[in-house]
């Protein structure tokens, strides 16, 4: 899975955004806020990878179980499927 390019990351005010650009602007009307760990998965989902290759970042990054990483990465990438921002391929 992938990031679509529709979104741009941008720093606004110390907190981390993203906004839709192009086709995502006329589907997603709004911005997104992401924290540290939602930072961290979406730079990860700017190249190709798998559930388990963010999970295990998760797991590098913070002191969680990775039962809690596992649970934490799917409610994300179901966030990002239902706003259409995550491509699967």
């Amino acid at each position: 899975m992938k990031a679509t390019k529709d979104m741009i990351l941008r720093e606004v005010a110390g907190e981390h955004i993203l906004v839709p650009t192009g086709e995502a602007a006329i589907q997603f009307q709004g911005v997104i806020t992401l924290n540290d760990s939602g930072l961290l998965l979406w730079n990860r989902l700017q190249e190709d990878c798998t559930e388990a290759q963010l999970v295990d970042a998760v797991l590098e990054e913070y002191e969680i179980d990775a039962e809690t990483a596992a649970a934490d990465v799917r409610k994300f990438l179901e966030q990002m499927k239902q706003a259409g921002i995550l491509l699967e391929q």
